[in-house]
């Protein structure tokens, strides 16, 4: 099996970003989200990102809604209005690019709070169906940005005996084609088991690293390919609001310095990979609070 992950590997460590229709901005009321991304704030987010020292970005391109923060037609034939004007994925890898930090994305094909993608999609009434959709959405945004993508991060792709086994509905070889058909060299995960006890055989010859989510700082790698099948080990965890900043506030960061501080050095010591998943406001920057944790963090060598 190639090692696509060998870059993510000697990266690691970088930021997870929950930037949602669901985000809640810092001042003043939520606007609704084909605005938000008109007004996301790429210039001081991306700031903030190389200033971290994160040696990449995982973006949502989707989550709970299907709206896409760029054009795509293959979605406007699916659903009208899901789109955007602006391309924040190519002004993203733009900004990042030239500091050395690559560019990657989550989907979640799921559309959990989505009524009308669900409808049109079939995803209660014809899983297959819904399946197909999802190859289709992945593969064309793969071919659109090509190598801008270095990675993908696939949500409620569960096994059996997890939040209902949804993930069967998927053929996870097609899958795997469809999200490298524009860039045969993305790492590809899959989240089969969500923050249940890691330890899932699935997508062991299809996957590059393991979703690797938990909800503390508990898990610690054995080595480089100990993860779920012998892929390279991934941590991904919320460290300031619980995933997403769906309640007013200021994000802030859960665990102490000195407690992320030697988490991160040990994942790192054994050839692990640590994300640390971030909560913008909906403006589309991180808060005052939890940058001050993560340039804390890279003053100390992370």
């Amino acid at each position: 099996m190639t090692d696509r992950a060998k870059w993510l590997r000697e990266a690691g460590f970088g930021i997870f970003c929950h930037w949602t229709t669901h985000s809640q901005p810092e001042k003043g009321e939520k606007v609704p989200h084909s605005q938000a991304i008109e007004n996301f704030d790429i210039d001081r987010f991306t700031k903030q990102i190389i200033d971290t020292g994160a040696r990449f970005l995982f973006f949502t391109i989707t989550h709970a809604d299907m709206h896409l923060p760029f054009p795509l037609k293959e979605m406007d034939e699916i659903v009208s209005g899901y789109t955007s004007t602006r391309d924040l994925v190519s002004e993203l890898y733009d900004r990042l690019s030239p500091h050395g930090i690559k560019l990657c994305v989550y989907f979640n094909g799921e559309g959990s709070t989505d009524s009308t993608w669900q409808s049109k999609t079939e995803f209660r009434t014809n899983p297959q169906v819904h399946a197909e959709y999802c190859y289709r959405i992945t593969e064309a945004i793969s071919k659109k940005f090509g190598e801008k993508i270095s990675g993908w991060w696939i949500d409620c792709c569960y096994e059996p005996g997890i939040c209902g086994g949804r993930g069967l509905r998927y053929d996870y070889q097609r899958y795997a084609n469809a999200l490298r058909a524009g860039n045969p060299n993305s790492i590809v995960a899959f989240n089969f088991r969500g923050t249940e006890p890691w330890g899932s055989e699935w997508g062991r010859d299809i996957s590059d690293f393991q979703a690797g989510e938990e909800n503390d700082l508990l898990f610690y790698p054995s080595g480089a390919l100990s993860g779920e099948g012998g892929l390279q080990w991934f941590g991904l965890c919320w460290m300031d609001d619980y995933w997403v900043h769906e309640k007013k506030g200021e994000p802030t960061p859960v665990h102490s310095n000195e407690k992320v501080l030697n988490y991160i050095h040990r994942v790192k010591e054994n050839g692990g990979v640590f994300a640390y998943n971030v909560a913008p406001y909906q403006e589309g920057h991180i808060s005052e609070k939890t940058m001050a944790q993560l340039l804390w963090l890279k003053e100390k060598g992370v």
